[in-house]
């Protein structure tokens, strides 16, 4: 791949992921109500991660960078996965060490109406007839499979 298109999809990644927590807000706000749990937060503060990542990319498209960007993803992975298979043992944010924690964090008080967690993990909400969590699930694997990609063809592009 060269390098301008290298360029294209890490912006329209960087994109993505904004694109993402734009939504993440409707579904906050919107017609659902749908409040976030601990596991929510810190899948809206990987997509912030990879989205700001995948920019700095488009702009110095390194492979250091897209791998970085990568393992932001496979957090993301991670944080899904866990939300995906444990959440519903999650029932309450306020006494769960998660909820305490992602609840403590100084951006929750910076902007409380969408980083601070006040809904259950337990909480089933779908979009398109999936759950919410395995959207974000498919979502963090697909970008960490185009990072690897991009990683791997910019080591190519180095040598």
């Amino acid at each position: 791949m060269n390098l301008f298109r290298t360029r294209l999809l890490l912006a329209a990644i960087g994109v993505f992921c904004f694109a993402l927590l734009a939504y993440a807000y409707y579904l906050q706000y919107g017609p659902q109500l749908q409040q976030p749990c601990p596991l929510c937060i810190l899948q809206r503060y990987a997509y912030f991660a990879v989205g700001v990542a995948a920019l700095v990319g488009a702009a110095i498209p390194t492979r250091a960078v897209s791998f970085g960007a990568a393992l932001l993803a496979a957090v993301g992975v991670g944080l899904a996965l866990w939300q995906v298979l444990k959440g519903s043992d999650m029932t309450s944010c306020l006494r769960d060490p998660v909820g305490i924690f992602v609840n403590g964090l100084p951006m929750a008080d910076w902007w409380p109406a969408y980083l601070f967690a006040n809904g259950g993990c337990a909480d089933k909400f779908s979009t398109l007839g999936l759950p919410v969590p395995v959207w974000s699930l498919a979502c963090f694997t697909g970008l960490l499979v185009v990072l690897l990609y991009i990683g791997v063809d910019a080591g190519k592009r180095q040598k």
